[in-house]
């Protein structure tokens, strides 16, 4: 895996938060570029030696590590996200002082100077970052959108106008292209969020934050875990719903098993927020902790006798076992002798052989043509 970030900023030493790919860079062709036009088009017509510069979904960390001189709001929705951004600061000696870390549920802290947005793959969480820039930053402040350009289409580049007056775009370079705009304050929002949906067939109510995986309804992966919910004779002593989303099947466990404690964990702050909303719009509130961490990163060993599951298969835009992987190895470490993961998955995805040989014991319960439900039983 290459590491050596180079720049007009110097060269910089960058990690990704997996080791499961080591193709993959820590950055991409859209960070170069807008560290490249920012520095010879933009940085000089600011006239001012130490900006404040709001960055929002810096991956690994590229532009925080590049313009780590000025004053830095480095806002994301993922607790891992900011993780590896602190460690790539470490690895170049780089100090944190004048760096804030905000979560993209938070309000941005300060009105910047310049404000770069990475663009994401979802139009439904960047119109969230869009009204929250247009919301709280007032007008004049230049945005740079940057992103690769599968993740631009027409639809982005009307949100942006919408949410900023009048954009350009930059050519294409090494598949990436640039989006400028200036913050023009509030405008109407096209989509309030977070937006509402019901299961029905579980009598569920429920909000979803943006940037969830099944934006606005439940994902059928879920539904088919719903359909066929473990079942248990006695009270499990602690349930954990790892990578909960929206909470839907941590809602389930709270209804078949009223006494146990249940903890809903997630990566995403948007996705914890909408649990704890779930929780209680549904008659639920204070029957679930709530934490936002990295797989179960601050969850005690040998804790928990269940833990329940839909995990990732994509990390950022690439198939990897990199998350899920590091979810089991966490599950593993979290449950007790004798204690249960349950997950369910693509049918394709092979995981299967993997978690037998780490549990001791995997077996499929349910199947259908498109997803699989797979008990994995911690043997020793």
């Amino acid at each position: 895996m290459e590491k050596d970030f180079n720049t007009s900023y110097g060269t910089f030493t960058l990690e990704r938060d997996s080791d499961e790919d080591k193709n993959l860079r820590a950055w991409d062709a859209s960070d170069i570029y807008a560290l490249e036009t920012f520095k010879s088009d933009i940085e000089s017509t600011l006239n001012k030696e130490n900006l404040n510069i709001t960055i929002i979904n810096d991956s690994f960390g590229a532009l925080t590590c590049a313009l780590a001189k000025h004053k830095i709001e480095c806002v994301s929705d993922s607790f891992s996200t900011h993780s590896v951004i602190k460690s790539n600061l470490g690895l170049n000696i780089l100090s944190r002082d004048n760096i804030a870390f905000t979560s993209s549920s938070s309000d941005i802290e300060s009105t910047p100077d310049v404000l770069f947005l990475k663009i994401p793959k979802s139009n439904n969480y960047l119109e969230y970052l869009l009204q929250k820039i247009s919301r709280l930053i007032g007008s004049g402040v230049p945005v740079i959108g940057f992103g690769m350009t599968r993740n631009i289409h027409s639809s982005t580049v009307e949100l942006f106008e919408h949410y900023l007056g009048e954009v350009h775009t930059s050519l294409a370079k090494k598949k990436a292209r640039l989006v400028f705009g200036s913050t023009k304050g509030s405008v109407k929002n096209i989509v309030e969020y977070p937006v509402k949906y019901s299961v029905p067939q579980f009598n569920m109510d429920l909000v979803n934050n943006a940037n969830g995986f099944s934006f606005g309804k439940i994902d059928f992966g879920t539904l088919f875990f719903l359909d066929h919910f473990p079942r248990f004779k006695n009270q499990p002593e602690k349930v954990i719903d790892l990578g909960c989303g929206d909470g839907s099947l941590a809602l389930l466990a709270a209804e078949k098993w009223p006494e146990s404690p249940i903890i809903c964990v997630d990566n995403s702050y948007l996705a914890v927020d909408s649990a704890k909303e779930n929780f209680k719009i549904n008659g639920y509130e204070g029957r679930s902790e709530f934490k936002v961490t990295d797989c179960l990163t601050g969850i005690d060993a040998k804790s928990a006798d269940l833990i329940l599951c839909n995990p990732p298969f994509h990390e950022y835009h690439a198939v990897s076992m990199g998350v899920a992987g590091r979810m089991f190895k966490d599950a593993y470490r979290v449950l007790k002798s004798g204690g249960s993961l349950f997950i369910v998955k693509n049918k394709h995805l092979g995981y299967q052989s993997y978690l037998k040989t780490l549990f001791g014991e995997c077996k499929t319960i349910a199947g259908n043509k498109k997803y699989e439900i797979l008990k994995a039983v911690k043997v020793i």
